[in-house]
């Protein structure tokens, strides 16, 4: 807030400076556009430097869930086989086969 006030202050006294070193007539309206864009400076300034800081982000953290090791589960399927019903004729079965 200190900051803030010095360099208002400051800038404010640069431009009354300005205003009286100058003669009273302004060469196109030069000295008066000086003045003014200092002023507007000082006043941006001023209300840059007077706000409240951010917050710092909030990171919420996911929690690590173990999880146990997979067991071994055999994986099975069916497939059809030939079953020999005499020494000439077959059938197919069905016949679950596990890995």
């Amino acid at each position: 807030m200190r900051f803030a006030t010095t360099i208002a202050l400051a800038t404010a006294a640069l431009a009354a400076a300005l205003a009286t070193a100058h003669p009273a007539r302004a060469a196109q309206g030069r000295n008066a556009a000086l003045i003014g864009g200092l002023a507007i400076g000082a006043a941006g300034a001023a209300i840059l430097l007077n706000r409240p800081a951010r917050a710092a982000p909030v990171v919420v953290e996911e929690e690590i869930i173990e999880r146990p090791a997979p067991r071994y589960v055999p994986t099975c399927r069916m497939e059809r086989r030939r079953v020999w019903i005499d020494s000439e004729s077959y059938t197919y079965r069905r016949v679950e086969v596990c890995e």
